[in-house]
């Protein structure tokens, strides 16, 4: 298993990679580390109303609608000056279900290593935290698989950001029937210019890679290890604090790699381009984006963006050509509670094919502060 990581990792280290979509952080907002809050306990509420109804009627992915509510409640301590626990349970109700769909308890350690370098072990700073491109991450990941767990270190200056992070899956004993499961990944951003500049031009570097198998597990298929690599340059002009306050241009080259040879289709190679063009304005963000792409495959990736199905057996396109447009507004009433509209579209140009989604957020995540509770 180390070494199965290790691999994943080095390959990632030799490529660039970077972010391109609508910016959607705040929604499963991750509690920034308070500084001199220590013996400090606190409780958080983490709570994301949504509704998102998606009419996909292409080859890839069929259409659905998500509407319900999650809700997170926790007991948040810091252990001094460096050392912060939290701990909670995890719940999702989707509208029209009588019970909740799925509760699952949270527990995180997160240490501040130095004024750089963070350490997180349990549940870590996830899904759209870690600034993936749609193709090979996707954003409703929030909904369906919010908790990862595992460890990550974040580093963090000004010209550099760094998140590696390994979120295990599903674990095995000795003569289990099932599969290890585990994603490893490593992003990173290298700013090439300063703060103080209108410009801001920046090479991010990121991987993604599944893993499934492991060595004491009884599981009857052969081991697989699928990674995927996109390099790309950003530029980004501000304009300023009026209605339209910044404009960017983008282009990245993604890849796909089967270390195993083992997905079950006939390729274990693929690549794609996509250029992006993005207007910031006050509430929100307008994008527009083309995807070319030639045996492309991503297990955690948007099925729209895919060389194959998620629900036709075997089908399979060796070249995908679709262009995409997104336009976000955010409006945040007070610093806990923000609401969010989403409309996104994908058109597939060979197939002649419009997919549509929108939807909506309204995130509302509380602090209390409790007492001082001295830890010795």
């Amino acid at each position: 298993m180390l070494r199965g990581i290790v691999v994943l990792f080095c390959l990632a280290l030799g490529y660039n990679m970077a972010f391109a979509q609508v910016d959607q952080t705040w929604r499963y907002y991750y509690p920034e580390f308070k500084e001199n809050a220590g013996s400090n306990l606190y409780f958080r509420l983490e709570n994301n109303n949504f509704v998102k109804n998606n009419e996909y009627f292409g080859n890839y992915i069929e259409g659905y609608t998500m509407m319900g509510y999650t809700v997170q409640p926790t007991f948040v301590y810091y252990a001094g000056s460096r050392l912060r626990i939290k701990a909670g349970i995890h719940a999702i109700q989707y509208s029209g279900m009588d019970n909740f769909t799925e509760i699952l308890p949270t527990f995180s350690i997160h240490a501040n290593l130095s004024d750089k370098l963070d350490l997180i072990m349990g549940g870590l700073q996830g899904d759209v935290h870690h600034k993936l491109i749609e193709p090979v991450f996707n954003p409703e990941n929030q909904y369906n698989r919010p908790i990862e767990n595992g460890f990550q270190f974040l580093y963090n200056t000004q010209n550099l950001w760094v998140d590696a992070w390994v979120d295990w899956e599903q674990f095995i004993f000795l003569g289990d029937d099932k599969p290890e499961k585990f994603t490893a990944g490593i992003s990173s951003e290298i700013t090439l210019t300063n703060s103080e500049s209108f410009w801001n031009i920046s090479i991010p570097a990121q991987m993604v890679a599944t893993h499934l198998g492991g060595q004491i597990s009884n599981y009857s298929e052969s081991m697989q290890s699928i990674a995927n690599l996109v390099t790309g340059l950003k530029f980004k002009h501000r304009l300023g604090d009026g209605f339209i306050q910044d404009i960017g241009f983008s282009t990245y080259i993604a890849s796909y790699h089967d270390l195993t040879a083992q997905s079950g289709w006939d390729f274990t190679n693929g690549s794609a381009i996509y250029p992006v063009a993005e207007v910031g304005y006050k509430y929100g963000v307008l994008m527009a984006g083309y995807w070319k792409a030639h045996n492309f495959l991503s297990p955690k990736g948007s099925p729209l963006f895919q060389s194959t199905s998620n629900y036709k057996t075997g089908y399979y396109s060796e070249y995908r050509d679709l262009v995409t447009a997104k336009l976000s507004f955010t409006k945040t009433f007070m610093k806990q509670i923000k609401f969010s509209a989403m409309v996104e579209t994908y058109f597939d140009i060979p197939a002649k094919q419009l997919d549509y989604s929108y939807g909506l957020n309204l995130v509302f995540t509380p602090n209390f502060f409790i007492s001082k509770v001295k830890f010795d």
